[in-house]
């Protein structure tokens, strides 16, 4: 279960971070897109280590996305 509260933990800091007035449209709708893989990952009761590691992947590819271009 700590997966999941850690998952949680993640999804809500990153609330967080698009909630923030500083961030432009493109950088929500990158932080937004990295919410809702993490979202998709904690519905999956039964997730295989490659499933982890795609989710991990897109989530890091949409926040460098976000934050360095």
């Amino acid at each position: 279960m700590k997966q999941f509260k850690d998952v949680i933990v993640a999804i809500a800091r990153l609330r967080a971070l698009a909630a923030r007035s500083d961030a432009d449209s493109d950088q929500k709708k990158h932080v937004e897109g990295a919410i809702q893989a993490l979202q998709r990952l904690r519905r999956n009761p039964h997730l295989a280590q490659d499933d982890v590691f795609a989710c991990v992947r897109e989530v890091a590819e949409r926040l460098l996305d976000a934050f360095f271009k």
